[in-house]
């Protein structure tokens, strides 16, 4: 029985680690697009304070996206 408790704690364990650091990935995938879009922008004769506000703005979102990600535990609870 403890055997079993112990093997069910390792694999929660695990789950929590995987969630986090998928949550760490989608806040990575923001940061590449805002960098991508600013580059873009900037090719495309955008003006520059356009361009440099992209990167702050889509890297909030994504670590409001991470934090909402990491808020649901599977439940849906209202």
């Amino acid at each position: 029985m403890k055997m079993k408790l112990k093997n069910l704690r390792n694999l929660r364990d695990a789950a929590i680690f995987l969630k986090v650091l998928s949550a760490g990935l989608v806040i990575a995938g923001y940061a590449f697009l805002s960098v991508w879009c600013c580059n873009w922008l900037l090719k495309n004769d955008y003006p520059k304070i356009l361009a440099f506000l992209v990167i702050p703005v889509i890297i909030i979102f994504g670590i409001w996206q991470g934090y909402l990600f990491l808020k649901n535990n599977g439940s849906n609870k209202k």
